[in-house]
């Protein structure tokens, strides 16, 4: 499974974005322009992984807030 994750920071989205590369689950993480300052390309085997990928993103020091997408086939 893969989800996008928009992050809002509470801080420098450069600091956030170093810190999600080191985290397992994440695949690519990026800066962006605009109130959406940070997003995430996050990947685990099932559903629950991918929600402990989530819940290690959100634990990340200047995340404010996350919105999660998970990516389908279609």
């Amino acid at each position: 499974m893969e989800a996008y994750v928009f992050i809002e920071c509470d801080g420098d989205p450069t600091e956030v974005v170093r810190s999600l590369r080191d985290l397992s689950g994440v695949k690519r993480a990026d800066g962006l322009f605009g109130a959406i300052e940070v997003i995430a390309l996050i990947e685990a085997p099932d559903l629950a992984a991918l929600d402990q990928v989530i819940m290690d993103v959100q634990d990340v020091a200047e995340v404010e807030f996350t919105d999660t997408r998970i990516i389908r086939d279609i």
